[in-house]
């Protein structure tokens, strides 16, 4: 449907693959464009409902929302656009809108307008003005309630859900779930009267005159960085899954509530997420993202709940993991191997837009990471000694897990490697330390770049501002002994309100703050300071791949003025640093892989292993080298089972293509001796017709085609220099064809007007020795072509012996380091 009113509205055009380029955005700011492949993304918006916008970190997400927004609106796709943005960037999403459309008819809702007192009003405003867009941060959203009446289907949704599953393999939890959603069923059924409702068929009104958010007319709803409503409640038999939860969050919860009230409520409306981090901790979040967007295709699997999906694409093991955003422990249950990865990724593909980002992009370069490494100290050399010592206790069950436990071990090792002052209070500053180190690179770059005013970006997500020792007043106490001037340092977090930030993040993009060190979830998730970035520091080691990217997306973005940075990693030696940052770029590598469709493999190792295994505390604590030998191992046994697995397919797809290049070749063989005698035959008899002559050939062609019978059988009809004009059987006006036949035989398509017919077999005729030229040079390409697939299929090369090789090394230096290989 979609695709004919695009037919309709634009002449006929038929795209395909979601081509954008033929879009023009009327009413878009005539110094503003965007990019061939955030085109391509708005016309997959326009042809998709529902759609992950998996583009990377800074390219242009935001502008993609807009202008799709804008064409939905204005081709009547669309009555209502809502965005939901992160609070901290809600000023930054209006300054943007007006930037692309500047006389754009959007309401921004802010969180100190949206109190009790004046929400109807607000909400009465959304419901009955005609915007182009309302823009509203993630408080606000959260605070709009849905009507009774929805709050009742999505519990009857949730309680068929729940009865769907076999009463055998219910656990006593989800058992006592469904009576509980039973009697909220019923209870609500009581206060909306539903007795009267389905004797009378009569459906009461609400009491409550307050406007809900399915009253809206929402048609759109857009959700920017949607990765931080992924914790929504997922029922399973699994106890304690990383990142599942029966409970969920409350927000998570509503937004699911809302979406589904957009999905299903309003005419087949849809909703748009966007995040550059769709897989933040597990692939596990794959399924929250498809329970969102993609229930329908879920259902039609035979996967949509989690223990399902589980089923066909998971492994699960227990053990201890972390809560990034709480810091708490706990023992819970973690999916250390992937399955079936080519189909997941298949499915996604329905949805998801994804796109990283390449030169035409407009980033700035940056030639590698910059790593500083710290000298290691006695003190840090003995505090490894007590971290092997304690990993001895763990591993032979000398002290309780919920004690201590690899987690922990992990966590005191990552703060002693930032500072020893972390977790020895009584130590004392020394110039061998990260935060002295990272201050001198400031500095330098500061006085070095201070003609352009040229700013940085420090990240730090342990030891935050507070009373006792920190990183972040240590920091900034060196810089200004150092010679930065103070009022030009800030933290993200001493802006605590949407105004402020929006005035620290301006001065950022003008340059009179030159240096702002922030956590990643303050600082890292969508804010736009990158003008006058020139580099950015990375103090401690991020959790997450997810982290690393949002970070990093802060300076390699577009609109960034310099056109070369640094990126500054600082990592003790010795430490746990090193083997981390390799941990996380190989998970990085492995959720791109499955995001962009290019992974090869069926099964695959998961993400989320952030916690350092016995073996590996050990070999890092004693500065085994085996530890870095094991992991270059592994990520060239890695490459080498793509490269084996990518040389199968490509021999599997020559096994497919020979017989249909051979076929060809058949063809060609046959058609070219035809095809040159036609040409040497026609340049020896054509003749240049009178005009009388020509108007006989073409009243003669059209007698037969105006007749209102069609005819039984082809007719030659004529014969014109040499060749006779054949009507093939049933021809009529509507689609006016001819063959013209010697040796071989050649269809004309007819000009639609008459008098210019003759010309079409003209142009046939005379394009008679190009087509023998290009039969020619068809026929030795596609020779060379089986030639070159012959040779590649007869090769012996392959990757096969070089995979035995490194899987015996690797299986040799696990031995050595005692890895379990179970």
């Amino acid at each position: 449907e979609l695709e004919e009113i695009y037919n309709e509205k634009f002449g006929g055009i038929k795209q395909r693959h979601f081509d954008g380029s033929f879009l023009e955005f009327p009413g878009m700011n005539p110094n503003s464009s965007l990019f061939g492949y955030q085109k391509n993304a708005v016309a997959r918006i326009l042809f998709s409902p529902n759609t992950l916008l998996s583009h990377d970190v800074g390219a242009g997400k935001t502008y993609i929302m807009i202008a799709a927004g804008m064409e939905l609106k204005r081709l009547g796709l669309s009555s209502k656009n809502l965005y939901v943005v992160p609070n901290n960037i809600i000023g930054q999403w209006r300054r943007l809108f007006y930037e692309l459309y500047p006389s754009a008819n959007i309401l921004c809702v802010e969180p100190k307008d949206f109190v009790p007192r004046q929400r109807n009003r607000i909400l009465l405003m959304i419901q009955k003005t005609d915007y182009d867009a309302v823009i509203m941060p993630y408080s606000c959203f959260t605070q709009i309630e849905i009507s009774m009446n929805c709050r009742l289907n999505v519990l009857q949704e949730e309680a068929e859900r729940l009865r769907s599953i076999p009463i055998e393999n219910t656990s006593s939890r989800l058992r006592k779930k469904r009576e509980k959603l039973t009697e909220e069923i019923e209870k609500m059924q009581d206060q909306l009267g539903l007795s009267y409702w389905y004797t009378s068929g009569e459906k009461l009104k609400e009491k409550d005159e307050n406007i809900c958010f399915d009253q809206l007319g929402i048609t759109r709803l857009f959700v920017d960085e949607a990765h931080n409503f992924k914790n929504v409640p997922i029922e399973t038999k699994i106890d304690k899954v990383m990142g599942i939860s029966p409970t969920g969050s409350k927000k998570c919860k509503d937004m699911m509530d809302k979406v589904r009230i957009v999905q299903h409520d309003n005419g087949g409306a849809g909703v748009i997420f966007a995040t550059g981090t769709p897989i933040t901790n597990s692939i596990t979040d794959a399924f929250i993202m498809q329970s969102y967007l993609q229930s329908g295709d879920l259902e039609l699997l035979g996967i949509r709940n989690f223990d399902s999906w589980i089923g066909m694409f998971a492994e699960k093991n227990l053990g201890f993991e972390i809560d990034v955003d709480t810091g708490s422990y706990r023992m819970a249950t973690r999916f250390s191997k992937f399955h079936n990865i080519p189909e997941l990724t298949n499915i996604m593909a329905n949805v998801a837009d994804f796109h990283q980002m390449d030169e035409e992009a407009g980033l700035p370069e940056h030639d590698g990471y910059r790593d500083v490494l710290i000298r290691k100290t006695r003190e840090f050399r003995e505090y490894l000694e007590n971290i092997s010592e304690r990993a001895d206790n763990v591993r032979n069950g000398r002290i309780k897990r919920t004690e201590d436990n690899m987690l922990l071990i992990t966590t005191d090792g990552r703060k002693a490697a930032l500072d020893m002052r972390l977790v020895k209070p009584q130590s004392r500053f020394t110039t061998s330390s990260k935060v002295f180190e990272c201050a001198q690179n400031v500095t330098g770059i500061y006085k070095e770049t201070a003609a352009n005013r040229s700013t940085q970006l420090i990240f730090c997500d342990t030891s935050t501002p507070k009373e006792e020792f920190n990183i972040y007043d240590e920091l900034k106490d060196l810089l200004v002994k150092m010679g930065v001037a103070e009022k030009e340092i800030a933290y993200v977090h001493d802006a605590t309100t949407e105004r402020s930030r929006e005035r620290l993040f301006e001065a950022m993009r003008i340059g009179s703050i030159r240096i702002l060190i922030g956590s990643t979830f303050k600082l890292g998730l969508g804010v736009n300071v990158q003008t006058k970035l020139i580099a950015l520091h990375h103090l401690d080691v991020p959790w997450r791949p997810s982290d690393m990217v949002q970070r990093e997306g802060r300076i390699l973005r577009q609109g960034n003025e310099n056109k070369k940075v640094r990126i500054y990693r600082y990592i003790t030696e010795g430490s746990f640093d090193a083997y981390s940052w390799q941990l996380l770029e190989t998970k990085q590598r492995f959720i791109t892989d499955i995001l962009s469709g290019s992974i090869d493999a069926k099964s695959g190792s998961d993400v989320d292993n952030t916690v350092l295994d016995y073996a590996e505390v050990k070999a890092l604590a004693v500065g085994n080298p085996l530890i870095k030998e094991r992991v270059e191992i592994a990520n060239e046994l890695m490459k080498h089972l793509i490269l084996q697995r990518k040389l199968l397919d490509k021999h599997a797809m020559y096994e497919a293509e020979l017989p249909k290049l051979k076929d060809r070749c058949d063809r060609i063989k046959e058609l070219l001796p035809k095809v040159r005698a036609d040409s040497k035959n026609y340049l020896k008899q054509k003749i240049t017709y009178k005009p009388e002559q020509r108007r006989f050939f073409r009243d003669t062609i059209y007698s037969y085609l105006k007749s209102d019978e069609p005819l039984e059988s082809e007719q030659t009809v004529a014969f014109y220099n040499g060749f006779a004009i054949v009507i093939p059987q049933n021809t009529s006006l509507i689609h006016p064809v001819v063959y013209v036949q010697n040796v071989g035989r050649y269809l004309v398509e007819l000009h639609s007007n008459e008098l210019l017919s003759l010309s079409r077999i003209d142009s046939v005729l005379d394009g008679l020795k190009k087509r023998e030229e290009d039969l020619v040079h068809d026929l030795k390409e596609t020779n060379g072509r089986i030639r070159y697939i012959r040779q590649e299929l007869n090769s012996d090369d392959d990757f096969a012996g070089k995979i035995r090789e490194l899987k015996e090394k690797l299986a040799t230096i696990d031995n050595k380091l005692g890895v379990d290989q179970k």
